[in-house]
């Protein structure tokens, strides 16, 4: 059988070629497709030629080559925040370890001994191993390598669950003393009562607050990709929905609103600008520190001693969203209006299509009012003014 190519005497069938990149040393970087099959070097060759029209050099490229490729290609119409969450692990977690590493040189245990060593709880490794799948599925695709390493990776046993649980009553009653004199405290608590995630919070204005009727419109939010965030809608279709104000809420809201034009934003910088992340996030170290402070942590040299407080560090913005679906299931609110209420799609498909009625959601409100003023000690006569 002719070829069009030589065997080799090390008996491999071999074609290299010159590119315009020049490498570290001053030459030229040099393309190299090697194979004993013929027809498995053929196609590598195609593939190779293929890539390299593409900007992609099948022989040498490394996982931090490719992956930088693979971010452009694979996700450049994802959102930004998604974009910002793989450039993250890419930075963070991959390349750190096996960035150097050609992709045709990667092995399913350096994947493994990769998740095995990566820190933090069960869904940050999950996350991690999720992006090797798509960067090293896409490769395959692409014919830069011939087997996907990844397929069987396993979580390493053991990992620690990612806390996702509702305040306890004694942790709920912290918030609530510290939120009547915490300069933070409407923010905080207009998540815990209405079940706001923080950048839905962070993006109402006074005109989405219905004061008479008791309602706030929840239509946009603020997503930080960047420290200044932008804003956009809502983090899913189900995300655009009303929500009762509760009595508990609606002095403290309205007095935070008073001087406020309709259009601007209800929790802001001092200068009265949207809030940015760094801005957002000291908003919460501060009031978590106010709360440990209140429950009786130990102090030394004004720094809060987390490791002696009854309240825990570990409790972040979105454990107020647990602790209002919780509230609410409690307080008799029927599924349908407890997943619209929080921003849930209905697992019903005749349930996406109908919101909820004026009589329903009155039903639910008044539901979640007297929970409401029950669990927190509020009088009818205090909660109604």
């Amino acid at each position: 059988m002719k070829y069009k190519h030589k065997r080799n005497h090390d008996g491999y069938f071999k074609e290299s070629w010159l590119t315009d990149e020049i490498l570290p040393s001053g030459n030229k970087r040099r393309v190299v497709v090697r194979d004993k099959d013929y027809k498995t070097f053929v196609q590598k060759l195609e593939d190779a030629k293929r890539l390299y029209k593409k900007g992609i050099t099948l022989d040498d490229i490394t996982v931090t080559e490719w992956g930088e490729r693979w971010l452009a290609v694979y996700k450049a119409k994802v959102t930004d925040e998604r974009k910002a969450h793989f450039r993250a692990k890419l930075a963070l977690d991959i390349i750190p370890e096996i960035g150097h590493m050609r992709m045709r040189d990667v092995r399913a245990s350096h994947l493994q001994d990769l998740l095995n060593g990566t820190p933090g709880k069960k869904s940050t490794v999950s996350k991690v191993r999720i992006a090797l799948r798509q960067i090293f599925d896409a490769a395959e695709t692409e014919g830069i390598i011939e087997k996907n390493p990844s397929l069987k990776l396993r979580l390493p046993e053991g990992l620690e669950e990612s806390p996702r649980r509702p305040l306890t009553e004694k942790e709920c009653h912290v918030v609530w003393d510290v939120a009547q004199f915490h300069s933070a405290g409407v923010y905080v608590i207009t998540m815990l009562f209405c079940g706001l995630r923080r950048g839905e919070c962070v993006g109402l204005t006074l005109d989405s607050i219905d004061f008479t009727q008791q309602r706030i419109d929840v239509k946009k939010a603020i997503t930080y990709t960047t420290n200044q965030g932008t804003e956009k809608n809502p983090k899913s279709e189900a995300g655009i929905r009303q929500v009762p104000l509760p009595n508990i809420l609606l002095p403290f809201l309205k007095k935070h609103c008073e001087g406020k034009k309709p259009d601007s934003y209800l929790f802001t910088k001092i200068d009265g600008s949207r809030a940015t992340e760094t801005t957002v996030r000291r908003w919460w170290d501060s009031f978590l520190r106010q709360c440990h402070i209140s429950a009786g942590a130990e102090m030394y040299r004004n720094k809060v001693i987390v490791e002696t407080s009854p309240f825990s560090d570990e409790i972040s913005p979105h454990f107020l969203r647990h602790t209002y679906a919780t509230d609410i299931h409690a307080a008799g609110v029927h599924d349908r209006e407890l997943k619209y209420f929080i921003g849930h799609r209905s697992n019903d498909v005749t349930d996406r299509y109908r919101g909820v009625s004026d009589d329903s959601f009155n039903r639910a409100a008044e539901l979640i009012n007297c929970f409401l003023d029950k669990k927190y000690g509020i009088a009818e006569t205090e909660s109604s003014l």
